[in-house]
């Protein structure tokens, strides 16, 4: 009998073992290594012993049991931290232990801070250590509090920008605080641009300083941002025409249908272009079309070629075809 079946043997007689105060079945039922994962009268010894098999659903069971022994479930808790934060038991650990963050791994730490289910204090915690995988964490949370990604903002001035950049794309950073980390820098600002809840306010700065007709990606980017309507493209001179600029509000409405539009991605106009390409309703069909006739004119590098790689990765319906010429072109 070679190792690995007796391994499975051992583990067997394990599980039929398993239960406390239940009477071990003679076999071993198809599904009861699952049914044993989930049971809270299984032994905790025997859970721990679970949690190491290579199956990734029979861990993540082991995951939410409240008889799982805590250490194994830190270790669980590194892939699967939203099923840890449900277990019945984690909040029984906050309750006997008002320091708990301070006990948990670093690993795991830094997997909780990133789900939305994870309590305030622990964000606060990471956010006063000298810690930047734990900061880059909370900026990566998107329930994180606005007070929280201030302190984040501050904190980066000396640091790597992958920080700074965390807090631009955040969902919760307020107007004021966009507006300063705009004047960081042009990468910075371009986050800024594409981020959906930055103010018109913000978006006119963002133009202002980096607005160039020599380099259209800015100006691409504001024209394309969801609080850009019509009016304002036009008032803002993001659009050739008002005929342009309707168009363009319509290829952005989440509720514009397919076939209006395949109507509007019969332009020349670039910006109108990427909207469509962008847009969840656009069809494959479209999709090819549009990239034969993009790919045929951007052929050397300007910033403008990335944000046209982005709208067309971004889009589910973009073809696996399409997706391999685009790894290739990425050095535009």
């Amino acid at each position: 009998m070679s190792k690995r079946e007796i391994g499975k043997s051992s583990m067997n007689v394990n599980m039929k073992q398993g239960v406390v105060g239940k009477t071990p079945p003679t076999t071993d039922p198809p599904g009861s290594a699952a049914q044993l994962a989930t049971n809270p009268n299984t032994n905790p010894q025997l859970l721990s012993q679970i949690a190491t098999a290579p199956d990734w659903e029979l861990r993540r069971l082991v995951a939410g049991n409240p008889n799982t022994p805590t250490d194994t479930l830190w270790q669980l808790g590194v892939d699967f931290p939203e099923v840890l934060l449900d277990n019945p038991v984690f909040k029984l650990l906050q309750l006997e232990q008002l320091n708990l963050v301070a006990d948990i791994p670093h690993s795991t730490l830094t997997s909780l801070l990133q789900c939305e289910g994870v309590p305030t204090n622990f964000l606060e915690y990471a956010v006063e250590r000298q810690d930047y995988s734990l900061w880059l964490a909370v900026a990566y949370n998107p329930h994180t509090p606005s007070l929280l990604l201030e302190n984040l903002a501050r904190k980066s001035r000396a640091q790597d920008r992958e920080l700074i950049r965390a807090v631009a794309a955040h969902p919760q950073t307020p107007a004021h605080l966009l507006a300063q980390i705009v004047d960081i820098g042009s990468n910075v600002a371009q986050i800024v641009a594409e981020n959906v809840q930055t103010p018109i306010v913000v978006l006119e700065q963002i133009l202002h300083k980096y607005g160039r007709v020599d380099d259209p990606m800015f100006v691409t980017l504001v024209a394309l941002h969801p609080h850009i309507t019509a009016r304002l493209a036009l008032q803002m001179h993001l659009a050739p025409t008002e005929s342009a600029a309707q168009s363009l509000w319509l290829a952005k409405q989440p509720s514009t249908a397919t076939a209006q539009l395949a109507e509007l991605a019969a332009t020349d106009w670039q910006v109108l272009r990427l909207a469509v390409v962008r847009h969840l309703n656009t069809s494959a069909e479209v999709i090819e079309r549009m990239w034969q006739q993009i790919s045929a004119v951007h052929r050397q590098g300007s910033q403008l070629d990335r944000l046209i790689y982005d709208s067309f990765a971004s889009n589910a319906r973009t073809s696996t075809q399409i997706r391999e010429q685009l790894r290739k072109l990425l050095k535009w």
